[in-house]
């Protein structure tokens, strides 16, 4: 069966330029749900592990947790080098929400397709697939 391999080289005025393939845009998209369980599993031990003052009440706590977003924006701009890595281009961070996303699959449905717009719009996506034989 024939499987994909990614050849990565700057794309020059001679080159064709491709649109993104459905394949591409679910490996960037399984690379982000990859980077956000790696996100939340660090975070969640550092709350969990945190040091217990005994004052306050977990009423307390939980309010101030569930008036933030899932994905902060923040945390979403560290996931640039993921684009760069899949697109040839870093996240353009002024497509990030303001405060950030309600859930990972938010924000891979808002940033993925943008970003590969805008590779798209700017050059073509450096990335280019090849079928190999295995």
């Amino acid at each position: 069966m024939p499987t994909l391999s990614l050849n990565v080289h700057e794309l020059g005025a001679a080159d064709v330029r491709r649109q993104p393939s459905p394949a591409l845009r679910e490996r960037l998209s399984h690379a982000l749900r990859e980077w956000y369980s790696k996100e939340t599993a660090d975070w969640d031990a550092l709350v969990e592990g945190g040091s217990d003052t005994g004052s306050g009440s977990d009423a307390a706590d939980s309010d101030l947790w569930n008036s933030m977003p899932t994905v902060d924006s923040k945390a979403v701009a560290r996931t640039s080098s993921i684009f760069e890595e899949h697109l040839g281009r870093p996240l353009d961070v002024k497509l990030i929400r303001p405060g950030g996303y309600d859930s990972v699959e938010r924000m891979i449905g808002h940033l993925v397709p943008a970003m590969m717009d805008i590779s798209q719009a700017r050059g073509g996506v450096r990335a280019v697939e090849q079928e190999v034989e295995s």
